[in-house]
């Protein structure tokens, strides 16, 4: 990888936009320059640029100098970039994946991430008890460790969906609180734990209260106006209208995601709220 692409990819990460990184060190431009390969940063200004990144200089050299993932270590990013979709299709070849790694990792996250895709794809023709069984060893496993690190709690955020409502809103807070205690600078990931939530109080008649659902869907609009994710940003005021019961702003909403190309966005919003297809 070269430097531009580099500082791009862990920029994003953050979800920081040009301008909160460039902020009292250069110009916004100039990042947009450097990530395009355009132009290369004095030494002493690269140094600021990397530590407001949040990454070590031996990192970032690791990164510039060719630094490969493994396999299995790729693939654990990979299943970390679906926490803000919900495409079949791209949990099935990250499932086959993980099933041909298996045997030959001696990552513990490699199971995981069979047990949660094989239940996520089959939430709709599982029944409770199946899709229980097989991501519950997981979670037992997780509830016994003390410190959850950033791919334990992308792990857990797939669990959600999966449990009963009353486990998944007890374990979202948790997580919640998680996040808070340990700091954690993922921004998107967040953003996919309080949708999350807020969704499932949404499709159980707001059980913990309808505040509760507000609350979260607040967060997470906070969240996505900070990493400039607009998609998922009317993805939670739709889902936030929908419960002020406020259709024709949600469908106006849903217009403009179409017109920004937004069609998983779009077919999820349709496929968890028939009534604004018509």
């Amino acid at each position: 990888m070269n430097t531009g692409e580099i500082i791009h990819m862990l920029r994003k990460n953050k979800g920081m936009s040009q301008l909160e990184l460039a902020k009292n060190i250069t110009t916004r431009r100039s990042i947009g320059e450097v990530e395009h390969g355009y132009k290369d940063l004095p030494y002493t200004t690269m140094i600021k640029i990397i530590q407001r990144l949040g990454i070590s200089l031996s990192n970032f050299e690791e990164y510039r100098q060719g630094h490969q993932f493994s396999a299995d270590q790729a693939l654990i990013n990979e299943f970390e970039s679906i926490s803000d979709t919900s495409e079949v299709k791209k949990m099935k070849s990250i499932l086959k994946k993980a099933r041909q790694l298996e045997e030959k990792s001696t990552l513990r996250y490699i199971h995981y991430i069979i047990c949660v895709l094989d239940a996520l794809i089959h939430v709709d023709t599982y029944n409770c008890d199946q899709l229980t069984n097989l991501v519950k060893p997981v979670w037992n496993e997780l509830s016994t460790v003390s410190v959850w690190n950033h791919t334990d709690l992308f792990i857990i955020n797939n669990l959600l969906y999966i449990f009963d409502f009353q486990t998944a809103l007890r374990i979202g807070k948790k997580i919640i609180t998680k996040l808070n205690q340990y700091g954690d600078n993922n921004v998107l990931l967040q953003n996919a734990i309080y949708s999350n939530l807020a969704f499932i109080n949404m499709t159980n008649s707001n059980a913990f209260g309808k505040s509760i659902t507000i609350n979260y869907l607040q967060k997470s609009i906070e969240l996505t106006k900070h990493a400039h994710r607009y998609d998922l940003l009317l993805l939670s005021k739709i889902r936030l209208a929908m419960v002020l019961q406020q259709y024709e702003e949600a469908k106006k909403m849903c217009s403009i995601l179409t017109r920004m190309g937004a069609n998983n966005i779009v077919n999820l919003v349709y496929q968890d709220f028939p009534i604004l297809v018509t």
